[in-house]
């Protein structure tokens, strides 16, 4: 059971709040934490929205950039309360040296979606959804909160994007319901769709097309990998992209889509087998996620060989 009054008593006693996206901003920690930061400006209770990245261009019209701050820039000591949003563990944060140091300065509430997250709040408001935006929803529902625009637009982002606009394994009938109530409530979804779907540069297409030329499939397995070299200019959200379209190759087992960035490399795992849970897989190297969807980091370089690819870690 999910402690949803507690929460709220915590939100409407606490002086200062601080909602945490995870690196590498999506709609859904973005959306999820835009829709508690509009709720809490409602209230007059003072908050502040941080990331340890940038908000991503696309993701401006969700009227919350100006809410942001850099993460890594703040005192901690500040808040008497911490919210972490979509975050699947603690690292996601960025910051999670800093919150480990000063744990006993503030409540820390864990908001997420993923079955791998480990239950690293105060109190944890953890169970699996199409999308963390879903749980901010039933937050919310639980006080009856006006759902204007600006709310309703924030979390229906995150559950569209989320599901892969309801085609993935972790689409349910909560998440099409939810979406329902959210367009009643005058969510914009034509500008969801145009800022995060209908977005890719014919520059980003011409990626893709390089990388798909590439794949490789493991006839034994039924793997499909694809590799993103250093060399090749691709954003997060193409990336992520990429994997998803990828789950069309029905043949399938694992797509694995691997690619480096700053000396880190970052793998995607995609299935949409039944008998199959990649979150597993990823836990294997410090990952985690969903049944059929997960990922993990690593340090190192790809390098490139006469026989493929191959990974030197650092």
């Amino acid at each position: 059971m999910l402690d949803f009054a507690r929460t709220h008593e915590l939100l409407e006693t606490s002086d200062n709040i601080l909602i945490l996206s995870h690196r590498n901003p999506d709609p859904d920690t973005v959306g999820s934490a835009s829709a508690l930061g509009f709720y809490l400006q409602s209230k007059n209770i003072n908050f502040t929205l941080a990331c340890p990245n940038s908000i991503p261009e696309n993701l401006t019209f969700l009227n919350s950039a100006t809410f942001y701050s850099d993460s890594n820039l703040l005192d901690l000591n500040k808040f008497d309360l911490i919210m972490t949003v979509d975050c699947g563990d603690l690292t996601q944060t960025g910051i999670s040296d800093q919150i480990i140091e000063n744990r006993q300065a503030f409540t820390l509430i864990n908001i997420d979606h993923h079955q791998t997250n480990p239950h690293f709040g105060d109190i944890n408001l953890v169970e699996a959804a199409g999308a963390t935006a879903e749980i901010i929803l039933k937050f919310l529902k639980h006080k009856n909160a006006l759902l204007d625009k600006n709310i309703s637009t924030a979390l229906l982002a995150g559950i569209v994007t989320d599901t892969s606009y309801f085609t993935n394994a972790g689409t349910t009938e909560q998440s099409m319901a939810f979406a329902s109530t959210l367009l009643n409530s005058n969510a914009d979804f034509k500008s969801i769709i145009r800022s995060t779907w209908k977005k890719n540069s014919p520059e980003a297409l011409k990626v893709w097309g390089k990388i798909l030329s590439q794949l490789h499939f493991n006839e034994k397995h039924k793997i499909v990998t694809a590799v993103i070299s250093p060399e090749d200019d691709i954003s997060s959200d193409v990336y992520e992209g990429l994997a998803n379209f990828l789950t069309t190759l029905y043949e399938a087992n694992i797509i694995f889509v691997i690619r480096e960035n700053d000396g880190i490399i970052k793998c995607s795992l995609r299935t949409i087998k039944d008998q199959i849970d990649v979150s597993q897989l990823a836990k294997l190297f410090g990952g985690g996620g969903h049944r059929k969807a997960a990922g993990f980091s690593i340090r190192g370089n790809l390098i490139k060989t006469d026989n493929g690819w191959r990974v030197r870690t650092t």
